[in-house]
């Protein structure tokens, strides 16, 4: 008769089995739990680091659960944030791209800021130095200027004071009605229209070779639709509140 073998159960295999799992759980809990320990902001100018950091208001929650879309969402929320591209590592960093609207200037008649998207914002004291514009275009006319506007540099727009609606009109005829004057804060006056206004972000350089002196303030024409630019002294630079149609 055959004795049945008595199963040796192997507590010692069962033991390290369970501290296996309890392992794998402890582990998984804690990256689960990590927290987000670092969060790092590029491609803002207007929006400062701490403010949009502030706004997230994710620092110190699990970097799992904090999804990259659910912080995109976030960001998209303010004003001046057009788009962003988020990533992240497990170590407990979060790296934002995000790409900021220009802003372009103030419109005296809405009491707005505009955007290179065309949005208007709140007027904001963080948004200091650019120019103002202070008349009313024709809304046709307002959308063509902001989308060419923004091709023009942050630097070169930052040297503009007042944007002015000036078309040019000569014996009651209409011959631009396209163009502007720009008050510059060196004391010069430029005109331009949409057509020609990526001109101006080479307007330190078209300004020193056409002036004979560094101190000599004018008009600067860079309207016309050809190569041709001229500046000379005007009226306008003397008379800075002159709101009387030019002839050029």
């Amino acid at each position: 008769m055959n004795k049945k073998k008595k199963k040796k159960i192997k507590f010692g295999g069962i033991l390290v089995l369970i501290l296996a799992i309890y392992l794998i759980i402890s582990i998984g809990y804690y990256i689960y739990k990590m927290p987000i320990k670092r969060v790092e902001v590029n491609g803002n100018t207007y929006l400062k680091d701490n403010y949009i950091i502030d706004y997230l208001d994710i620092e110190n929650k699990s970097i799992i659960s904090t999804s990259k879309s659910s912080i995109k969402k976030k960001l998209k929320e303010l004003d001046l944030i057009s788009d962003a591209k988020v990533k992240k590592n497990y170590l407990g960093t979060i790296y934002i791209d995000v790409i900021e609207d220009k802003v372009l200037f103030y419109n005296l008649n809405t009491k707005k800021i505009v955007l290179s998207s065309g949005k208007e914002i709140d007027k904001n004291n963080e948004y200091l130095g650019i120019p103002t514009l202070i008349n009313y275009v024709p809304e046709d006319i307002i959308k063509e200027f902001i989308n060419k506007l923004d091709r023009v540099n942050k630097d070169e727009i930052s040297l503009i004071s007042e944007i002015e609606y000036k078309p040019s009109i000569i014996n009651e005829k209409m011959v631009d009605d396209k163009r502007f004057l720009f008050r510059m804060n060196d004391g010069n006056v430029v005109y331009i229209n949409t057509i020609n206004i990526e001109k101006f972000n080479n307007y330190l350089e078209i300004y020193d070779a056409l002036s004979s002196k560094s101190d000599v303030k004018g008009c600067l024409y860079l309207d016309s639709n050809s190569e041709n630019k001229h500046f000379n002294i005007c009226e306008e630079v003397t008379q800075r509140g002159n709101n009387g149609t030019s002839e050029n």
